[in-house]
């Protein structure tokens, strides 16, 4: 049992740092930290207190979008100019991205959120959730990684299952990521118009695959390939790259009898409609029609289906009990999710009432593990959101360092997201690289010693006698940091 607050506070969420009150009664902690509205917060500079964040880096998914078509055609033009030389073209692009990126900044948010905020628990969710939902990136996606994070994962967490996995199948990142926007109904108007021109188009199954085998109901269900081809037909029509939305909209509006709507809808809903296959489609021995509304439908059934309820609440123990996690303690949060019809308000309370109660230890992701050291060491190594390098460009080390660890969220990755088994990350390899976040802890001037952060989280007497031992405060530091003790727990 997670009797020690500094313990139980880096359990389910990122530790208490320096500037927050412990409070009196966890149990009241927990649930205000579950239903409470908190705002997001950073650090202008390396050193100063946290601020609001800024209004103007709250961007929307339609300046997003703006942003990423501006820099994918500027930047074409670019390298197609014949005045130019290479080393011009180059520092144009470069110029370009600086001026259009808000990935950058969406990792700060990111950061800061994790090491700052007071919601310690609501960012554990959404790490869990994110990772869940994997939108790798890669150049264009980069643009909304943020947008998804914040908009379809934070804003859902006290909302339902059935809600998130339809916003996060719809989003545009997703069915960018997973290939959808190249997927045409193989009797759907686009097709057949391909066919007259000699050109090929049909479906891409993707996205149908994973929302059954990784994002839903799993391989248990035993569902055929029949199921995730008509799964794939439902699917058809929707999306598009995320640089060419706003011009295939735009498109879509000059189309003969179109009418996609607002920009604003559209680009949440990305659908064409003379993309989408027609006819009915039967998955999981349920009928399904054609157009828009099909999809939400599809994705209802599976949030209801009882092997979704049994793998997600699996998959939710073992991220925060532990691998360890008793068949109780599973069978404890699938009876709330039965109960709630996947109310994630409720599920996510059960999750933390059973991890209170457990005495499994749970390996920590190396972007968790070093948000929790830095937050709890009072270390001051994350630069602050408005200040630049060296060269006068914003300051990208804290997506370099994210990156280094091999935990970003920001970087493309296979679609069943980073691993919770410990194995995956002892190796000499993955140690060596927390050995060098502690090393910068150290040099950092942090506000806690290895010896205050083994006393307040009652680290064994074995770790604290290496400790007692290390010759200099960066080598007692290295020794707290990276002991089983913070590393698992």
């Amino acid at each position: 049992m997670y009797n020690n607050k500094h313990i139980w506070a880096r359990k389910i969420g990122f530790g208490f740092g320096e500037n927050d009150n412990v409070p009196d009664d966890i149990n009241a902690w927990n649930n205000e930290q579950i239903v409470k509205s908190f705002e997001t917060v950073g650090v202008l500079t390396r050193s100063s207190k946290p601020v609001r964040w800024p209004e103007e880096y709250n961007f929307s998914f339609e300046e997003r979008l703006q942003r990423a078509y501006k820099y994918d055609s500027e930047r074409k033009d670019i390298e197609k100019s014949k005045d130019l030389s290479g080393f011009e073209k180059k520092s144009q692009i470069k110029a370009l991205r600086t001026e259009t990126d808000v990935s950058l900044l969406d990792v700060y948010r990111f950061w800061n959120s994790a090491i700052y905020s007071e919601d310690v628990i609501k960012q554990r969710f959404t790490h869990f959730w994110t990772n869940h939902f994997t939108v790798g990136g890669n150049g264009r996606r980069n643009f909304v990684i943020g947008d998804f994070i914040n908009r379809v994962i934070y804003k859902n967490l006290n909302s339902s299952f059935e809600n998130m996995l339809y916003e996060a199948t719809s989003h545009v990142g997703m069915l960018d990521y997973l290939d959808n926007a190249e997927s045409v109904g193989e009797k759907s108007e686009s097709a057949l118009w391909d066919k007259k021109r000699g050109k090929l188009s049909g479906l891409n199954d993707n996205l149908a695959r994973e929302l059954l085998e990784l994002h839903s109901v799993s391989p248990s269900r035993n569902y055929t390939e029949e199921d995730i081809r008509n799964s794939a037909k439902i699917l058809a029509g929707w999306g598009s790259n995320i640089d060419s939305l706003i011009p295939k909209y735009k498109r879509e509006q000059r189309r003969k009898n179109s009418s996609p709507g607002s920009l604003k809808g559209f680009i949440v809903e990305p659908y064409f409609k003379h993309r989408a296959e027609p006819g009915k489609k039967i998955v999981l021995d349920k009928e399904f029609g054609a157009g828009k509304k099909t999809l939400r439908k599809l994705t209802n059934m599976l949030s209801k289906d009882d092997s979704t309820a049994r793998y997600l609440s699996k998959k939710l123990a073992i991220h925060f009990v532990g691998e360890s996690v008793s068949e109780d303690e599973i069978q404890s949060i699938y009876k709330v999710w039965k109960e709630s019809a996947g109310d994630l308000h409720e599920v996510h309370k059960e999750v933390i009432r059973i991890t209170k109660l457990t005495s499994v230890k749970k390996f920590l992701w190396p972007s968790t593990w070093m948000f929790q050291a830095i937050r709890v060491s009072g270390a001051n190594i994350m630069p602050g959101f408005n200040e630049e390098d060296w060269f006068g460009q914003p300051n990208s080390e804290p997506r370099n360092i994210l990156k280094e660890i091999g935990n970003s969220f920001w970087e493309n990755r296979q679609p069943d997201g980073y691993s919770d088994k410990k194995e995956d990350w002892i190796s000499t390899e993955h140690f060596d690289r927390r050995v060098r976040i502690a090393t910068r802890i150290s040099a950092s001037k942090p506000s806690k010693t290895g010896e205050e952060i083994a006393h307040i989280h009652d680290f064994s007497d074995k770790t604290k006698l290496a400790i007692d031992k290390a010759k200099t405060n960066k080598t007692k530091m290295i020794v707290a940091l990276c002991s089983p003790d913070f590393m698992e727990v």
